[in-house]
C-alpha cells in the first residue's frame, strides 16, 4: 500500500492540480502526503536563469535581488497552497502517524539546491507525485527525469487535469522488466480501480497473448483485467497509447519508462519521453 506520498509544492499555479492528482491516489490509501518544497538561494538559482550568467556589476546585483524575492514568494506561496487545500478537503497536518491510518499531510521545507534534496527524500516514500516543469524556479529543469532514474520510487505525474479518482487503469503492457515493475508498484491502485485495462502495443507482431497473461494473473489479486491489443499502423507507440487510453475513458495510464542512454544525457525513449511531456492523463511510471 501507498502509506506515504511526496509531493513537491513549487508555489506556482500547477500546485493546484498535482495536489488534487496525489489526493486521488492517497484517499482510498489512507496515505499520508508530505508536501516539500525546497528554498533555493539566488546564487543557485541563478544557474538555471536563462542569460542570467551574462550579468555583471548592477545588472548581477539586480538579478540576485529579484531571484531571492521570487524565491520567498514562491515558499510563501506553497505554504499557502498546502494549507487552503489541506483545509477544503478537511485534511489534518500531523507529524507522526496515529494509531489507526488515516488520510493526513505535514510541510516540510529545505534550504538546499538541485535535484539531491528531492532524491534523498523520494527515496523514504512510497510514492511521488509531481508536475512537469513550466517555466525557471531555481531547480534543475529536467528535475522530474532526474527524480525517475535515481529515486528507485514509482512517480505520478500530473497532468493538466486531475480526476477525483482512478476508476479506470490502463497498463502499457510490454513484457519487460521495467513494465513487470510499473506493474507491481502499481497493485494498490489497481486494486482500488472499478476497471483496469492491460493494453499491449502491435508494433511488428501481434502480442495480445502477453497482455492477456498479465490480465490472468491480476485475477489472482482480486482484479478484474481485460487484455486489448493495439495496433500501432505506423504511429509512434505513444500515440497508439493515449488514443486507446482515451477510447477506454482511463484517468491513469501505468508504465515503466525505458532507458536508450547514459545516465544524466539523454536518457529516455521516445514513448517514455512522450508520456513525461505530453500524456493528457497522469502517468504512473517506474524506471
Amino acid at each position: 500500500m501507498f502509506r506515504t506520498i511526496l509531493v513537491p509544492a513549487s508555489g506556482s499555479d500547477t500546485d493546484a492540480v498535482v495536489f488534487e492528482t496525489a489526493l486521488a491516489a492517497a484517499r482510498p490509501q489512507r496515505a499520508h502526503i508530505e508536501f516539500f518544497h525546497v528554498c533555493v538561494s539566488a546564487g543557485e538559482a541563478l544557474r538555471y536563469t536563462p542569460h542570467a550568467s551574462f550579468a555583471r556589476g548592477d545588472l548581477l546585483h539586480n538579478v540576485l535581488q529579484e531571484l531571492k524575492q521570487e524565491s520567498e514568494h514562491r515558499l510563501d506561496a506553497a505554504q499557502r497552497h498546502v494549507r487552503d487545500f489541506c483545509k477544503r478537503h478537511k485534511i489534518a497536518m500531523l507529524d507522526a502517524p496515529r494509531r489507526f491510518p488515516a488520510l493526513s499531510a505535514s510541510w516540510r521545507t529545505e534550504e538546499a539546491s538541485g535535484e539531491d534534496p528531492f532524491i534523498t527524500r523520494a527515496r523514504v516514500h512510497d510514492l511521488v507525485v509531481m508536475g512537469r516543469f513550466t517555466r525557471p524556479n531555481g531547480l534543475p529543469p529536467n528535475l522530474l527525469q532526474l527524480l525517475l532514474v535515481e529515486c528507485g520510487r514509482p512517480i505520478m505525474i500530473a497532468a493538466p487535469r486531475s480526476p477525483r479518482a482512478f476508476h479506470t487503469v490502463m497498463v502499457a503492457w510490454k513484457d519487460t522488466r521495467e513494465a513487470a515493475r510499473a506493474v507491481t508498484a502499481a497493485m494498490p491502485l489497481l486494486s482500488d480501480a472499478k476497471r483496469v485495462v492491460v493494453a499491449a502495443v502491435e508494433e511488428r507482431e501481434p502480442c495480445a497473448n502477453t497482455a492477456a497473461i498479465v490480465a490472468g494473473q491480476l485475477a489472482w489479486h482480486g482484479i478484474r483485467a481485460h487484455a486489448q491489443s493495439v495496433k500501432a499502423d505506423g504511429r509512434p507507440v505513444a500515440t497508439a497509447l493515449a488514443t486507446a487510453a482515451d477510447a477506454c475513458d482511463a484517468n491513469l495510464l501505468v508504465m515503466g519508462s525505458y532507458s536508450t542512454g547514459p545516465l544524466r544525457q539523454e536518457i529516455f525513449g521516445g514513448c517514455t519521453r512522450s508520456m513525461l511531456n505530453e500524456a493528457a492523463i497522469p502517468v504512473f511510471l517506474v524506471h
